[in-house]
């Protein structure tokens, strides 16, 4: 399909045209909310086309800066789907980029400048300098905030898109005023979330489909889900309780003493099982510390398949499976989905996110050891398949991991 700028005028209706023919490529018609938010985007994306055009005949942008667009909603709504339809749609100076992979660069310009005499917010404003050069609009998705430190990048780069007149186009599952939701750090964000309002048009999408977990036909969420060989992540399993037979089925053999390591993927040593062709490690020494999604993302460029073993019960009270545990095991699974990793997770169960989900808005349960990113994680964790124990002796076998 050729994009919307090839031998037309690219104007909303034109661009919109696309995204509907996108769609029903991909086997399926946008939903009452998914049009809405797809209507905003092409008039962002007009805006941009006049923009451009006034800058050519002039030289000078004398027109404002387009406002920026704010996709939220449940998981599985089509949002990131409907932002790479308008990216592919959309002519001229533009850049996509994920949250981890936001992080990332920020993370590498700080080490970059490691024994120079420039301050950390020197180079974390030079790498948002170089994210927002030469674009006339950056597409961020996956927007999420539940760390102060991660807010205080987030308000200097929206500082700076507004400074240098870039609009954005973010999703996220939240909206903005449930940002950095630790009661102990929201008010330090709501300026930003101020900032938010004040640049963005906030939509929400909410339609009745999961497209994750009812993948139309054809779609890649269908080929992962219906044929999980072809995607890394989806050839992953969730094992419970995790004996010898079962392992053994998919080729994993607890690891000998001897093949223990210390890693140190960014500034944190991690104690891990083994890490040769495989990284296999534990929950509590992978989640239950002071590892960062940088140092997860480092480990997902060098280990191409991950086995988490004493995987606690999101459903079952415990203090390896702490609020804090479970938010750092979310940006695991984040980023291994992100990357294509191969993710095997073990415990004795029940490893139920979706029930886990249900026990998080009943209010007398204790929602604070629920996983802060609940549902997306039981969507992500949806696309593996399970193993459970289907006899009496299984349980006996059952090792200590």
């Amino acid at each position: 399909m050729l994009p919307a700028s090839a031998g037309r005028r690219l104007d909303a209706s034109a661009l919109m045209a696309e995204i509907i023919a996108d769609a029903d490529a991909s086997g399926f018609v946008l939903e009452p909310a998914q049009a809405a938010a797809a209507a905003r985007l092409c008039q962002l994306g007009e805006a941009l086309t006049v923009r451009r055009a006034g800058l050519r005949r002039t030289g000078l942008l004398r027109r404002r800066t387009p406002r920026s667009v704010y996709l939220h909603g449940p998981v599985g709504r089509g949002k990131s789907w409907l932002m790479d339809s308008f990216y592919r749609q959309l002519p001229g100076r533009k850049r996509r980029i994920h949250f981890h992979d936001f992080f990332r660069q920020l993370h590498r310009g700080v080490h970059a400048s490691a024994g120079r005499p420039e301050a950390d917010s020197t180079a974390i404003q030079r790498s948002v300098d170089s994210l927002l050069s030469d674009v006339d609009i950056l597409c961020f998705d996956e927007f999420h905030v539940h760390d102060v430190g991660d807010g205080m990048f987030v308000a200097k780069l929206l500082r700076t898109a507004a400074q240098r007149r870039v609009p954005l186009v973010v999703t996220s599952n939240y909206p903005p005023d449930k940002l950095l939701p630790n009661p102990l750090w929201h008010d330090h964000f709501v300026p930003t979330i101020g900032m938010i309002k004040e640049m963005m048009d906030i939509v929400e999408i909410d339609g009745d489909t999961d497209f994750r977990r009812s993948p139309v036909p054809g779609s890649a969420a269908a080929r992962r889900s219906d044929s999980p060989g072809l995607e890394a992540f989806g050839r992953g399993k969730i094992i419970t309780p995790g004996t010898p037979a079962q392992l053994g089925a998919f080729g994993l053999f607890p690891p000998s003493k001897s093949q223990e390591r210390i890693l140190t993927p960014t500034t944190q040593r991690l104690s891990v099982k083994a890490a040769d062709d495989m990284l296999w490690v534990s929950f509590r020494e992978l989640c239950g510390g002071l590892m960062s999604t940088a140092d997860y993302l480092a480990l997902a460029e060098d280990y191409g398949t991950w086995v988490i073993d004493g995987v606690p019960s999101p459903t079952m009270e415990s203090a390896a499976g702490s609020a804090p545990a479970w938010q750092r095991f979310s940006n695991v699974v984040d980023v291994l989905y992100d990357q294509d990793i191969t993710l095997f997770l073990v415990g004795h169960g029940p490893l139920d996110w979706d029930l886990a989900g249900d026990l998080a808005q009943d209010p007398a349960h204790r929602a604070g050891a629920q996983p802060v990113d609940v549902a997306r994680i039981a969507s992500r964790l949806s696309l593996l398949g399970r193993v459970e124990a289907s006899a009496p002796f299984e349980e006996a076998e059952a090792g200590g991991s």
